[in-house]
């Protein structure tokens, strides 16, 4: 065991010493040339679903579930890059919805203790996504840099929020014995998420001649998740608050350097805020009243996944 530690010390050395020495200036020499800083920006697609849930908080029986969907919405992407030092890169990056779009809602019931299937049901085609964004902070140490490849770990800071207002729509309630439709065009139901957290990483790099290849992995177990869920119909406000959910994400892009400084690429994101459970506040609109339930009331959670295409330029 001894001899394997030795070994593996050594090849940790080695590719320090390695990493080290591609700084002429030294390891800790910040460097404010304008080749330190590199920027990019892309145009692309966003998809995904966020759903919400409402629990008996005795019993944990799920007792509603809205799905929110997100189809194929137009995105910009923007990304700054600063390298203060050979082993490190300080990051903002981020990304925002160009306009509403159009989106779906579905919201189902179980109001029967004893029975599986959903009792109620509605659906609003006619459901807007109002708006999306993102921004995220982090700091990469490089633990090996080479030309052709790097490999490094990340920490940051990164929030994402969803707002949908789902419209008119149809329903389904008591098994089937009671359909209609809402009126065309009203208001139905308005709903926000907002993630918050830290997050640890893995970053690396790769490039043989012009092409190069990249990937990053996020990882959270401290995702403090809100929502805001407006009934206009009824007079309603839902308010959930979670914390301590876990958060995965994994990117990959490829590009290709059309001159020393530019680069065109095409990159794919999946992230996923997995359920996190807490209690609820419910507002009386109408004669302002508040109360709270407590306990594993409530659920939120959302999946997304994009596609962009754009330009990055090293100064």
């Amino acid at each position: 065991m001894n001899k394997y530690m030795i070994t593996l010390g050594i090849l940790g050395l080695t590719a320090t010493n390695i990493t080290l020495a591609q700084n002429e200036k030294g390891p800790y020499a910040v460097n404010f040339a304008a080749d330190s800083v590199t920027v990019s920006t892309a145009l692309g697609w966003l998809g995904g679903e966020s759903k919400e849930y409402v629990y008996d908080a005795d019993t944990g029986r799920k007792i509603s579930e809205l799905n929110w969907k997100i189809n194929n919405t137009p995105i910009i992407k923007g990304d700054i890059s600063w390298d203060p030092l050979f082993w490190l890169t300080l990051n903002a990056r981020g990304w925002t919805t160009l306009a509403s779009s159009g989106a779906g809602m579905d919201d189902y019931d179980w109001m029967d203790a004893g029975q599986a299937h959903w009792t109620d049901w509605s659906n609003s085609p006619n459901t807007r996504l109002n708006h999306a964004n993102e921004f995220d902070v982090n700091a990469k140490a490089w633990l090996v840099k080479r030309p052709d490849y790097k490999v490094g770990a990340v920490v940051g800071y990164q929030q994402t929020r969803f707002s949908w207002t789902a419209f008119g729509g149809h329903y389904q309630y008591d098994n089937g014995s009671n359909i209609g439709n809402f009126p065309r065009g009203e208001r139905g139901i308005g709903y926000q998420q907002k993630f918050s957290m830290p997050y640890l990483g893995l970053a690396g790099g790769y490039r043989y001649r012009d092409v190069e290849f990249n990937a990053l992995l996020k990882f959270s177990p401290w995702v403090e998740a809100k929502d805001n869920d407006e009934h206009y119909m009824r007079d309603l406000t839902f308010r959930e608050k979670t914390s301590g959910s876990n958060y995965y994400s994994a990117s990959v892009d490829v590009g290709y350097y059309v001159t020393p400084n530019a680069k065109v690429f095409t990159e794919f994101t999946w992230s996923r805020y997995s359920q996190g459970k807490g209690g609820t506040q419910i507002i009386d609109r109408v004669s302002g009243e508040s109360s709270h339930v407590g306990g594993d009331a409530a659920g939120i959670e959302n999946k997304n996944y994009s596609l962009t295409a754009g330009l990055q330029y090293r100064f």
